[in-house]
């Protein structure tokens, strides 16, 4: 779907359903902190092969686009995820970035690529005005991503989102199309 220098980002096919259960097993401890609660069986094929349908609808719907980070030298291994997710139309026109990164590629700017790309996709593809993030006031590197990819911070929502079973004040950022017309 989105092609930057290095990276591809996709929806998940059943032929990648084994390697993004690898993906979330082997960052499960690294993830957890900054993720909301995940159900008991989000590390099982059948829920992923469910979620490979459900992303796909949700693309055709234009309600959003979940997808996974590859390497464009390493194909079939995911090494994170981005996703553009409650797209909202009318007079709002915008959506709200997550992602994530596995821990062993971290310090080699994959996030800021990958998130740029999906920034682009948003504005240029969905004919976003809007795209909203947050980060938890601690998580330091997500705060300096967003920065670095243009986000202003808005405000500090407290006990904004429900992280790892616990209510987390997060610091709220938004990146506004200069380009953006009606269509």
């Amino acid at each position: 779907m989105i092609r930057t220098s290095r990276l591809e980002l996709r929806l998940p096919s059943t032929e990648d359903v084994p390697d993004v259960i690898r993906f979330y097993t082997e960052n499960r401890e690294h993830l957890q902190p900054w993720s909301p609660g995940w159900p008991d069986n989000f590390f099982t094929e059948e829920f992923w092969r469910e979620q490979v349908e459900q992303r796909e609808q949700e693309l055709r719907a234009g309600l959003g686009a979940r997808m996974f980070v590859f390497k464009l030298s390493e194909p079939a291994r995911v090494i994170g995820n981005v996703s553009l997710t409650q797209v909202v139309r009318g007079p709002l026109q915008q959506c709200v970035l997550g992602y994530a990164l596995a821990a062993g590629e971290q310090g080699h700017g994959y996030m800021l690529e990958a998130v740029q790309g999906a920034v682009r996709y948003a504005f240029d593809d969905l004919r976003l005005h809007r795209v909203e993030a947050s980060h938890m006031p601690r998580n330091e590197r997500s705060a300096s991503l967003l920065k670095k990819a243009g986000f202003e911070a808005e405000g500090l929502a407290h006990a904004y989102l429900l992280i790892n079973g616990r209510w987390e004040d997060h610091v709220n950022t938004a990146l506004v199309n200069p380009d953006w017309t009606a269509a």
